[in-house]
């Protein structure tokens, strides 16, 4: 029988001891349901897609999150180290939760997908400006989503974050099995990590959230193009037969289904190896040398 390990993520928390307080010193919280931040001179960040359950006191699952873990690979850090915690905004979380009762329903799966906004042949954003469309009624003044261009994020299509669109329905429906079959297992590793708590267990008092990847292998995010270039980065957690199709929806019918959703703007920032402010815990990763 596998062994199931919990650690905590360095620089979350609020009832640290003086042990972990000393091993976490200098270390920001690096969670954000907003924004990711891509520090310029890290050459490349990874994610895999994760089930994440809030647990409530008496390690009681209570809500399912869909989620998503970054890290910067060994291969990209100046120690030569894997990092979890490379500053803030760096672990995801997602703002629309849904009942944990959801997850165990036939057919639940977490699917990430990654999109950009749309543009005419002109370089414009579909849809007019924000200024035209707050004076016309248009779609900011409707709540309407600009149209995407949404693309799969997964392990299994392509590399370096280079994905095309599912080939055929049978593709489609393997792909969906896969991102199910995943879950599942996440949701057994989470039966037998509860079944194992007892009194003295971190997990039995106050809240906490678990977060169980779905996927062993990890998939290189999409590169930025340019100081300016954006895109979105979204892990949905539905029973629903198209996630891809969800993320059309507006924002409220979101908010009535039985899904999360976690949704969060991929953006390039200064190098870390540059700035004067720099904490002492993370020079190891952006400096060769102090």
């Amino acid at each position: 029988e596998q062994a199931i390990t919990l650690s905590r993520l360095i620089g979350t928390g609020l009832d640290q001891t003086p042990e972990t307080l000393a091993q976490t010193h200098n270390f920001v919280d690096p969670s954000s349901n907003a924004e990711l931040w891509w520090p310029s001179d890290l050459s490349t960040l990874q994610i895999r897609p994760t089930l994440d359950v809030m647990i409530k006191s008496g390690a009681v699952p209570a809500y399912v999150l869909a989620g998503l873990e970054v890290r910067v690979p060994a291969d990209a850090s100046s120690d030569g180290k894997e990092w979890k915690n490379f500053g803030m905004n760096c672990q995801p979380l997602a703002s629309q939760w849904t009942s944990f009762g959801i997850a165990v329903e036939n057919g639940f799966r977490i699917e990430a997908f990654y999109g950009r906004a749309l543009r005419t042949t002109d370089g414009d954003a579909y849809g007019g400006t924000d200024a035209d469309d707050d004076a016309d009624g248009g779609p900011d003044a409707s709540n309407e989503k600009d149209p995407m261009d949404w693309k799969t994020l997964t392990s299994r299509k392509g590399e370096d974050g280079d994905i095309d669109e599912e080939s055929s329905i049978s593709a489609k429906e393997a792909m969906v099995k896969r991102s199910a079959r995943g879950a599942k297992t996440a949701l057994e590793i989470l039966g037998g990590l509860l079944a194992g708590t007892d009194d003295q267990s971190p997990l039995s008092k106050g809240m906490h959230i678990i977060s169980i990847p779905v996927e062993e292998e990890w998939t290189s995010l999409p590169k930025l193009n340019g100081d300016d270039d954006t895109y979105q980065l979204v892990s949905v957690g539905t029973v629903e037969s198209d996630a891809r199709e969800l993320l059309a929806w507006d924002d409220d019918l979101i908010a009535l289904s039985a899904t999360s959703v976690l949704n969060v703007e991929v953006s390039s920032i200064a190098p870390g190896s540059e700035s004067e402010y720099i904490p002492a815990a993370y020079v190891p990763l952006y400096k060769s040398e102090l």
